[in-house]
């Protein structure tokens, strides 16, 4: 097959002046790639190109009952921007992945330390920190759901008998939307620390090295050598991790879908984007202003890898 396609290469060049055949392996070297790459980008076009360019493309268009109507312009964009539901859904959305980014990133920085710093036993707490990312998220909502129940939960019993916090004595977490977009924060953040923490702690493992033990020796303690050199080492990995940890945030669904009754509620006080798409899309059967509010969330996700990409080469140079 790499005969065949050096072969293929060469007869193209063949025409070439004497002066562009003297260049003729450098070019060689430069197709060489691409006609590798060609079938699996064929690929990635067909599964992912064509369907974001088709729902923008029906974004465009009046769409109920799963028909797709007449071509309506910015219609869409007009109706969900001029809905209350879904600006307070927006504003939702940004403020719960803020707090769950931010959560996610502390808490799976310090179990990568902890991690770290115990390097024997690494290999079975990394197997057990895992394990709650390993769970469907489906099952991981009902069982949050459950222990935060008001009357048999596992959370209010630890705070009346451990902290005794006797306000807690059966308290309504799902009763307004406050308690209840903390009590999906945690369950979010539960199951998104695990992968985090593990990719942090494989970095971290990274960072041993002469360097270190110069500034060592150098008189530097445990919290400078962390900061000024192992923290900046894994800097474009933290930049990763936290553009994961955002679309991710901004993705949320399940548990959302199945911690709160009715969906979303109560009284619309936990809707965020993906569920009220869901809901516009399913529920409603309003297919033109689903799709639009779908590419207005891929369009923010996209913004925000490029601004992560861009920081992360900025750091690099």
């Amino acid at each position: 097959m790499l005969e065949i396609v050096k072969t293929t290469i060469r007869r193209a060049v063949s025409s070439a002046t004497p002066r562009a055949l003297r260049g003729q392996h450098s070019l060689e070297k430069r197709l060489l790639p691409w006609a590798f790459l060609t079938p699996l980008l064929v690929v990635i076009v067909g599964v992912v190109g064509y369907p974001v360019v088709r729902t923008i493309w029906l974004s465009f268009h009046e769409g109920e009952y799963l028909q797709n109507g007449p071509f309506v312009g910015l219609q869409n964009y007009r109706d969900i921007f001029a809905n209350p539901y879904y600006t307070a859904a927006l504003l939702r959305t940004t403020v719960f992945a803020v707090a769950v980014v931010a959560t996610t990133i502390l808490l799976s920085l310090a179990i990568a330390l902890v991690l770290d710093a115990a390097p024997r036993a690494a290999k079975v707490l990394s197997v057990i920190v895992l394990l709650p990312w390993a769970m469907p998220r489906v099952a991981s909502g009902i069982v949050w759901k459950w222990m935060f129940d008001d009357q048999y939960g596992v959370v209010n019993w630890l705070l009346v008998n451990v902290f005794g916090i006797d306000s807690f004595n059966g308290y309504s977490w799902f009763r307004t939307g406050t308690p209840a977009m903390v009590a999906i924060t945690v369950a979010v953040v539960w199951h998104s620390v695990p992968f985090v923490a593990v990719s942090l702690f494989a970095g971290l493992r990274g960072t041993h090295g002469e360097v270190v033990e110069a500034a060592r020796v150098d008189g530097a303690n445990g919290w400078q050598i962390l900061r000024h050199i192992r923290l900046p080492m894994i800097r474009p990995l933290l930049v990763v991790m936290t553009t994961i940890s955002t679309i991710w945030a901004y993705q949320s669904f399940d548990h959302f879908l199945v911690m709160t009754t009715p969906p979303g509620g109560p009284n619309h006080s936990t809707e965020v984007l993906s569920l009220l798409t869901w809901l516009e899309a399913f529920a409603q059967l309003n297919q033109g202003s689903a799709t639009a509010m779908a590419v207005v969330l891929f369009l923010m996700l996209a913004a925000v890898s490029v601004l992560y990409v861009r920081l992360n080469r900025e750091d690099v140079r």
